[in-house]
């Protein structure tokens, strides 16, 4: 017999559930804004250059050809964060929710390299918007990721 979602959250840990969820709500967040970038490109790009140049808009003008290349890069960085997160909620719906170490491993190694390596690489450029967003997001993740690992089991 399959088990369904809904069985999946009544039986599990409450603390898991909790954690789960909110795992999957920051996941959702990232999707949100990353998808900004390929369905609202102008507004993606105000958000980020709010972000990175405490201004809406670019701080050097752009030729329009240019401009295009920088939205379609965009469009696929958000895709690709957009993939990674709903990966991320998958693995909180099921094997995290199971209690399974090896989902909890599948979620926060990824995430602990993405935050050190672009985290590092934003410091080193001095492009310090990016890194209180970096720690922004990570927080959002690190909270439930700690708090959740002592109720996961090793197998």
């Amino acid at each position: 017999m399959k088990m369904t979602q809904n069985d999946l959250d009544t039986k599990s840990d409450p603390a898991l559930l909790l954690w789960s969820r909110l795992i999957q709500g920051a996941a959702t967040v990232v999707i949100v804004l990353s998808l900004t970038l390929l369905v609202a490109p102008r507004l993606g790009e105000s958000i980020f250059n709010l972000v990175y140049y405490n201004q809406f808009s670019s701080p050097v003008e752009v030729p329009h050809s240019v401009q295009g290349y920088i939205w379609f890069a965009n469009g696929i960085i958000g895709a690709v964060m957009a993939g990674w997160m709903i990966c991320i909620i998958m693995l909180a719906r099921g094997p995290f929710l199971e209690g399974r170490l090896q989902a909890w491993n599948m979620i926060a190694m990824p995430l602990a390299g993405w935050f050190v390596i672009d985290t590092a690489f934003s410091i080193a450029h001095g492009v310090w918007g990016n890194v209180l967003l970096n720690s922004a997001t990570g927080l959002i993740f690190a909270v439930p990721l700690f708090f959740s690992r002592r109720h996961l089991n090793k197998h």
